[in-house]
């Protein structure tokens, strides 16, 4: 936080303005989490799972407007369309499954 959003004073340090005196607590809270969220999904993002970083990115936008952000989440939703999608296993039918311990019929 650059700024208080009730008085626009310049942010220092502690958790209220120095000028109006607003509890600026949860608002640092917020960052905090925010800044959390971002590192995360970089780690996400390194590691190659491009789906749990933008999940993560979309999260951080909900708290946080920046375009950084912005072009950070419409990167790793262009990785998540480029990733081959892979194919539900299928399981066999009842009619088609063989029985593995049948006995023989004679």
């Amino acid at each position: 936080m650059e700024r208080c959003p009730n008085c626009r004073a310049r942010y220092q340090d502690g958790t209220e303005c120095r000028r109006c005196g607003m509890d600026l607590s949860q608002l640092l809270d917020v960052e905090q989490a925010a800044d959390g969220l971002l590192r995360e999904a970089l780690a996400r993002l390194a590691a190659g799972d491009a789906r749990a970083a933008a999940d993560s990115l979309t999260h951080v936008r909900t708290l946080r407007r920046d375009p950084f952000l912005d072009l950070l989440l419409g990167f790793a939703q262009t990785l998540v369309e480029a990733q081959p999608s892979v194919p539900e296993p299928t399981l066999p039918s009842r009619a088609t499954a063989t029985p593995v311990d049948a006995p023989a019929s004679r």
